[in-house]
């Protein structure tokens, strides 16, 4: 797997999964959409691997940080 088809897989990921959401479907919903998008760029892949992977994509780009005051 190299630099780019990870960027080209992340991406999907994370389109899959705003389109997902926009269209008010439930997270678990959401997540899978993502995880598809991922499986499509790495079918060599296991599927809890590429599922661990998408998740990580999507938890890494939603992430709200709050710095207390």
């Amino acid at each position: 797997m190299n630099a780019q088809e990870t960027d080209e897989a992340a991406a999907e990921v994370l389109t899959a999964f705003k389109t997902a959401r926009e269209a008010g479907r439930p997270p678990v919903e959401c997540y899978r959409a993502g995880v598809d998008a991922w499986r499509r760029h790495h079918p060599d892949q296991a599927p809890e691997y590429a599922a661990k992977r998408a998740v990580a994509v999507i938890l890494a780009h939603n992430i709200e940080l709050k710095v207390a005051e």
